[in-house]
This record gives C-alpha cells, structure tokens and sequence, in this order.
C-alpha cells in the first residue's frame, strides 16, 4: 500500500512540481535549521535560541537511532522514481519529517500567539514538507508520518514531562547526552556485526557532538561574556555576515585539519562530531565574544 501512494503522487509529476517540492523540501534540511539558530542565537534570544537547537538536535539523535533500529529501505530502492539527489541512510522515520515538525512545535511556542497566520504557516510548511518526500520518492507516507509524529513525541516529553518530574534544565540535557551516547557506543561497536553502514548514524553523533558545543558555550557566554543580542540593524548585519563567514571557516577548514583522509569509516563519523562541537561552540560561545569585542557600544 505504502509503495501505491508514492506512485500516486509520483503520477502527478511534471517539471514545476519537481521545483517546487525541491525546494519545499529543504525546509526540513540542515540549513533551515541553521540560518534559524544563528538568527535567534545572535540576533534576537540566546536562551530561546538554545532550546530550540537543543530540542532540535536531540530529536535529530532520536531519528537516526531509530532508522537504524528499524532499518526500512527507502522508495527507490524498491521500484519508485527517486527525483533528485537519491537520500541516504534508512526511511523509517523521516528526519525531514521531524526536522520540519519539531522546528514548527518550538517556533509556534514562542511565535504562535503574536500573529494569527503564524501557527497555521507553521504546521503548513511541515505539512508541505511531509508531502515533499513523498513526492520526491525519498520517503514512504508511514515513514514522514513518524516523522512527525517523533517531534510532537519528543516536544511535549520535554516540555510537559520534565517540569512535571522536577527535572531541571540542565539535568535534562545532560540525561539526554547520556542518552544519546548510549547509543552512540552500541552503534560503534556493532555496527559491522549488524551490517550496518557507519554513515548511516553520522546525524547521531553530529547531535551529540553539537549539543555538547552549544551546551558548553551557552553557560560559559551566560556567566562570563554577556553580550545583548539586540542591536540597530546595520550591525545586526554585521554581527550575522561575520558570524557566517567564521562558522563557514570552522565547518569547512576543519575538515582540511581533522585527519579524515586517513580515517576509516568509524573514525570518520567521529570526526564530524568534533567539527560540529567547534563549529556550534563558536555559535555560542566564540560569535559573543567577538561581538561583543567589536561592538562594544551595542552588546555590552
């Protein structure tokens, strides 16, 4: 049945569907996530800004050890057009999916009361999204829909759950640190008796390796740096090219530094939770300080 609604959908194709829902798609990436974060983080709330990254980043662990467990191959690997870059990595659940969902649960928090369209926007693109990978036969309906269904999961746990156990903040990202390595330590030593590409949980250790960098830049910047996030324009935009540039240096010199041509497959996905811990480390930590350095008159 799952593999009929793919076709179905794949029955609609023509050459402005498959621009749209390109594009549409990259709504739940990386970089959606990112050019959010660092518009919050250095531009309007850094304590806001860290728990959605936070909240973020946790669920993205969550998705890959749950692919991993579960193992679902993907659409066009069994018989459905693959429009576009084929994804890798396991189907079930959809990291889009969730991407997409948990960013419009933390937004709507803070922003769905401020304007009546906001929520509807929201849960529209995640809805849009969803279809997307249908569409672009990355992904199964039952695959997007947990997806989704991971993030409003994972949402309301934390949201609901942890006041109600008395679990503070920094308890709780430290349990889910812990949670996340677990698995990360599993996936490492049995990843080949498991027949399992070491790729396929690389978001994994990215998450963690991010969480640790933001974690640690956020209470050192809170306790010892202070710099105020808002600013007339003009230097709100030079705060944010400046950010930019360096997080672009740190993501793509450190992998000139990092050893990678000699690691393995393992080593590899290590390294990229390292680069990731600096890069989200600058994001908290190392852009407050330089703003604050250079712009003393706006952030101190």
């Amino acid at each position: 049945m799952d593999i009929v609604i793919v076709e179905w959908f794949q029955g609609l194709q023509n050459s402005f569907l498959d621009a749209f829902f390109g594009i549409i798609t990259e709504f739940g990436g990386d970089l959606a996530f990112l050019v959010i974060g660092t518009v919050l983080f250095w531009l309007y709330d850094k304590r806001f800004a860290y728990r959605f990254m936070v909240v973020f980043l946790f669920t993205l662990g969550i998705n890959d050890i749950l692919k991993n467990i579960i193992q679902r191959p993907r659409p066009f690997s069994e018989g459905a057009t693959s429009i576009g870059e084929e994804t890798y990595g396991f189907a079930m659940p959809s990291a889009h999916s969730s991407n997409v969902g948990i960013m419009a649960f933390v937004l709507n928090e803070r922003f769905g009361a401020w304007k009546k369209w906001v929520t509807p926007a929201l849960f529209g693109v995640a809805l849009l999204v969803m279809v997307s990978r249908v569409y672009l036969g990355q992904h199964y309906l039952t695959d997007v829909l947990a997806g989704f269904a991971l993030a409003a999961v994972v949402y309301y746990a934390i949201r609901y759950l942890g006041p109600k156990l008395s679990i503070g903040g920094t308890t709780m990202v430290g349990i889910g640190l812990g949670f996340l390595l677990l698995f990360m330590v599993v996936f490492a030593m049995f990843y080949q008796t498991w027949d399992i590409p070491a790729d396929s949980f690389r978001n994994l250790y990215i998450a963690f390796g991010s969480i640790l960098g933001l974690t640690v830049g956020h209470r050192i910047e809170m306790k010892y740096v202070g710099c105020r996030e808002r600013a007339p324009w003009r230097i709100q935009v030079l705060k944010y090219i400046l950010g930019l540039i360096v997080a672009l240096l740190i993501q793509e010199g450190l992998k000139v530094i990092l050893p990678y041509g000699q690691a393995g497959e393992l080593m590899t996905v290590f390294l990229d939770s390292v680069r990731y811990f600096f890069l989200t480390l600058w994001l908290s930590l190392g852009a407050f300080v330089t703003f604050k350095a250079l712009f003393k008159k706006h952030a101190a």
